[in-house]
């Protein structure tokens, strides 16, 4: 049996789950010895990154910072230390053979899926425009696939109706740090740690989402763009429209239970507390919490009643044939 200090552990991670994640294995008593993360000068573009810097100060964790784990300068840097395992938290490179072969036991991978359903990119925003009630995070020995290694176990919860991207981030988190310690006391007791076939029955592959893809297309149906709004909410960057030349982010969304407004498709029929109401294809909804984009709240009186929100592509390029015909 492997007495406690007999292996060295390390983390990568720089993002939410992450924090929390490793947050709870320090509050166990776990021995982190070196997390790799990326640096707070890289982080541009990166919607939930957390710097982790002065929690692994704090903590006694060494840092091995880098934006790819597979370059040269990484893996030598890790080959030094001579690390046993290594506890993926949250990271979404590949990783390439030789960064695997630098732990001499193997690389514990995650990922917040039933897998092999919905392996890829992006996976708790797919999980809410799916309309999920259920999921998992996935605990397996990883390969160079993606998300294709064999599995250790699967920590299953469900996900309540209205859920949004924040609140299933949190719900993961929470798995994410049991399982790990799960494995770490396996670890730490000398006991096996089965492995199994993912198979292929069930095989989904996620894409990749950028922002653009937050955008509030007003002849979808009502049920899609209510998924959409609390799929990319907070951590990520908002659903927005365009309205008076400005880009609006909305963070909330409510259905219409009263359902007596009626209008044309991107029309504000209706003003509410922090919210407006507008018009969808095939109904109504209540966009709220509107702000700019640089995070300030949007004041109510910026909105009209009866106005359309967005940009009628028609007529946008007739002005713009029009504006050049004239010149």
């Amino acid at each position: 049996m492997a007495q406690n200090g007999d292996f060295k552990i390390f983390c990568i991670g720089s993002n939410l789950e992450s924090y929390e994640s490793l947050k709870f294995l320090v509050e166990k008593k776990c021995k982190i010895h070196t997390l790799i993360t990326l640096p707070s000068s890289l982080s541009e573009g990166v919607s939930d990154y957390i710097d982790l810097h002065d929690f692994c100060i704090q903590n006694g964790i060494n840092v091995i910072d880098t934006r790819n784990v597979n370059s040269k300068e990484t893996v030598e840097a890790i080959n030094r230390l001579k690390p046993d395992y290594l506890f993926t938290l949250g990271w979404s490179q590949i990783f390439k053979e030789e960064f695997i072969a630098s732990f001499s036991k193997f690389v514990v991978g995650t990922h917040p899926s039933k897998l092999p359903h919905g392996r890829g990119r992006a996976p708790l925003p797919w999980t809410v425009l799916e309309g999920l009630d259920n999921s998992a995070v996935s605990f397996f020995k990883i390969d160079t696939g993606v998300d294709t290694g064999k599995l250790i176990f699967q920590r299953e919860f469900e996900i309540p109706k209205g859920t949004y991207v924040k609140d299933l981030y949190d719900m993961v988190a929470k798995e994410l740090g049991l399982g790990f310690y799960e494995i770490y006391k396996l670890i730490e007791n000398g006991e096996t740690i089965h492995l199994s076939d993912q198979g292929n029955t069930g095989v989904t592959v996620r894409g990749k989402r950028t922002p653009e893809d937050g955008l509030i297309e007003f002849d979808q149906d009502i049920s899609s763009v209510e998924k959409l709004i609390r799929a990319v909410s907070e951590p990520y960057p908002g659903a927005y429209f365009y309205y008076k030349d400005q880009k609006i982010i909305i963070w909330e969304v409510d259905f219409d239970l009263e359902k007596i407004y009626s209008g044309t498709k991107r029309q504000i029929l209706k003003k509410g507390e922090n919210k407006i109401l507008v018009q969808f294809a095939n109904g109504t909804l209540w966009l709220k919490r509107p702000t700019q984009v640089d995070g300030r709240a949007v004041d109510l009186k910026f909105f009209k009643i009866g106005d359309k929100l967005g940009y009628n592509v028609q007529d946008e390029i007739f002005k713009l044939k029009t504006q050049k015909n004239n010149d």
